[in-house]
């Protein structure tokens, strides 16, 4: 069983805790949020941000956070700390052989991946979710529970797709843009959008 790093002690930590627990051994957690790992009686130790294999005891690291831009600060200092990045898919999981999964991506349970999907980077499935073929996901790309994204499209790097969003095929997502709970894609989004709604609009008070 492989030991690892949890870095957040948020929801999203803890799920992926919860998740995976019969496939890796939890070291502890890399937050500064202390109440809540004591809170909530995290496993293993509590780190700071200013980690390191030695000082953890592994080199292996799961971030764990929902937030794209906070992810990938994290990463980059994680990556000078010495940290490698696994990347896990749950044996509930369906992931087509010709799917090509990057590091440090997490699948959670009961996802989907068709044929010929490529998911970049950090990106993070949580439970749920469907990816139809042909798909590209990009780096640092966060996909909430309940997501559905049809065949042939394209999520940019650092987007955020709320808990039960679809989009449709063949749509492009542009980078770092955030898709609201609920809301139904049927057109293009341009980068750095905040999209609200069904059919979805973008929301300009949001951004």
């Amino acid at each position: 069983m492989q030991s690892v790093l949890i870095v957040g002690s948020g929801g999203l930590a803890r799920e992926f805790s919860y998740y995976f627990s019969n496939q890796v051994s939890i070291v502890g957690y890399s937050t500064i949020n202390h109440k809540e790992f004591f809170d909530h009686q995290l496993a293993g130790r509590i780190f700071g941000d200013d980690v390191s294999p030695s000082l953890v005891g592994t080199d292996a690291a799961v971030i764990a956070v929902g937030s794209p831009s906070l992810k990938s600060s994290l990463v980059d200092s994680l990556i000078r700390a010495g940290f490698r990045f696994p990347s896990f898919v749950h044996s509930t999981a369906v992931v087509a052989s010709s799917a090509k999964i990057g590091a440090g991506v997490v699948i959670s349970p009961m996802c989907v991946v068709s044929p010929n999907v490529s998911i970049g980077d950090f990106s993070y499935l949580n439970y749920s979710c469907g990816i139809g073929h042909d798909t590209i996901v990009g780096k640092l790309v966060q996909v909430n529970p309940g997501v559905q994204i049809g065949g042939s499209s394209l999520l940019g790097d650092g987007c955020l797709l709320g808990s039960g969003s679809v989009v449709v095929d063949n749509i492009t997502v542009g980078v770092n843009s955030k898709i609201a709970s609920g809301a139904v894609v049927l057109a293009p989004v341009s980068a750095n959008s905040s999209m609200l709604g069904n059919p979805a609009r973008r929301m300009l008070a949001f951004e």
